[in-house]
Parts: C-alpha cells; sequence; structure tokens
C-alpha cells in the first residue's frame, strides 16, 4: 500500500495572474485560501481583469501577502504595495496602458482576454470569475508530484515547473485523478473535490526562467483532454502545514452506507 500524499509545497497567489509565494502554512476559510487570488489588474477603460493569458508580462512580476494587502515585484525591481498611491501609475507604466488593481469585494468580475489570435478582434472573448474570489473555477487547486512526472515523460524536452500549474498545494504521490468524487481532509481542512482542472494557453507562457512551450498544453490534451490536477471547494475551514497528510474518503460509498 502507498503511502498517503503529503503537502511538499504550498502556494497562495495575492494577485490574480502574477507569480506567487511558496508558504510554511495556508489558511483556508469558506470561500478559498485566504491571501489568494485577493487582488486583480484590470483594465481601466472596461472595468475587466486582465489575466496572462492576455499579457503574459503578468507572470513575471510576484506578489506576496503583506500587511497593507499585497507586495509586488516587477521585473524591473521596482518593488511596491496595493496600498501605494502610485500602484496603479506604476502597473499602467509597465504594462504600456491605464490599469488598476482590484481588491475583491464579493462582487461579480468579468475577464477578457483573447481565444487564438490576439491581432484578430474576433478572438476577443469574456467571462465572468465567480462571485467573491479572482479565481476561474474553483478556490483550491492540488496537484501532484506524480502527474508532473508522467506529464514529462510524455514531453521530455518540456520544463514541467510547478510555476506553469499554479497549485495551492503540490502533493506527494501519484496522480490526483482519484480524489475525484471524493472529501479529502488536509491538516484540518475538509475539502470537497469538484472536478479535474482544465488547462489553457497560460501553462504554455514564459515566465521569468522558463521559455514558452505550445507542447506543454499539446500534450496535455493529449493525454487528458487538457485536464491536469483538481480543484476543490472548503467543506471545513483551518490551516494546512507543510507535511501534513491528505486522507481521501469516497462520497458515493459513504452515501450508500448510509
Amino acid at each position: 500500500m502507498s503511502p498517503a500524499p503529503k503537502a511538499v509545497q504550498l502556494w497562495r497567489y495575492p494577485v490574480k495572474s502574477m507569480g506567487g509565494e511558496r508558504t510554511d502554512r495556508l489558511f483556508l476559510g469558506p470561500s478559498g485560501v485566504v491571501g489568494d487570488r485577493e487582488f486583480a489588474v484590470v483594465v481601466a477603460a472596461t472595468g475587466r481583469v486582465l489575466t496572462a493569458k492576455r499579457e503574459p508580462r503578468l507572470l513575471d512580476a510576484t506578489a506576496r501577502r503583506h500587511e497593507a494587502g499585497a507586495e509586488l515585484t516587477l521585473p524591473d525591481r521596482r518593488r511596491f504595495t496595493t496600498a501605494d498611491p502610485d500602484a496603479d501609475a506604476i502597473l499602467s507604466d509597465w504594462l504600456g496602458q491605464a490599469v488598476e488593481l482590484r481588491r475583491q469585494t464579493g462582487r461579480v468580475h468579468t475577464v477578457e482576454e483573447y481565444r487564438k489570435d490576439p491581432a484578430e478582434p474576433s478572438s476577443l472573448s469574456t467571462f465572468d470569475l465567480p462571485a467573491g474570489k479572482f479565481v476561474d473555477e474553483a478556490p483550491v487547486h492540488l496537484l501532484s508530484e506524480g502527474a508532473l512526472r508522467a506529464a514529462g515523460a510524455r514531453h521530455p524536452d518540456g520544463t514541467w515547473d510547478v510555476r506553469r500549474f499554479r497549485p495551492n498545494v503540490l502533493l506527494s504521490g501519484p496522480e490526483a485523478d482519484h480524489l475525484l468524487g471524493t472529501r479529502a481532509q488536509i491538516g484540518n481542512v475538509l475539502l470537497g473535490i469538484t472536478g479535474a482542472t482544465k488547462r489553457c494557453v497560460m501553462v504554455t507562457q514564459p515566465q521569468r526562467d522558463l521559455p514558452k512551450d505550445r507542447e506543454i498544453l499539446r500534450s496535455l490534451v493529449q493525454a487528458s483532454a487538457g485536464t491536469f490536477g483538481v480543484y476543490a471547494t472548503v467543506t471545513r475551514p483551518g490551516t494546512v502545514l507543510l507535511g501534513d497528510t491528505l486522507a481521501a474518503e469516497d462520497v458515493a460509498a459513504r452515501e450508500l452506507v448510509r
């Protein structure tokens, strides 16, 4: 019997689409990881959220939690907090367009991005994020070392760095697909595993020392219809520590016993 998977890396991403920070503990409330995707960059003219699918340079910036909300570091080493009165001006200067930092307040926000070719206006599309968080689908994302190894074997020329996939929890052990349809306890947190994580062009984008690689997504589409990792919601809030083990319980089987 294989050992229970453990949390080998914990991540949060204070600003949507920017690089995040590793930590030794995560606090999870009813709506997800505290301090995760709390802020987003929006286009001033439209109020729509800008992501790395449309603006890959966002991945070259990093953000970490700060008493002021979040501290951002740009590739040119400019550093400032979300509370800085010049924050919007600094970001706008860096990106070459008028943008603003927004903090999530519970309302629904709309993302504006390109489906295929940025040069084609018809490629522009929008979709609404879930109310209360700057996440695409679910508030918690889990990935495993086993999934990274298996994917790397299918595309060995690729750089299968965890940063491409932006999980909150990287687990030891095999691929996490077996968690689908389960409740999973890690630390004193209870998660409901809601579905497989659908991947998009964002995993192919360059960031800092990672090159652009379209084959990353192509290989995932061929192997698993483009899914990689699992999403979860928080059933019981609490704390996850680095090294905590994960125990899963089949929901359907439990209901049958009842």
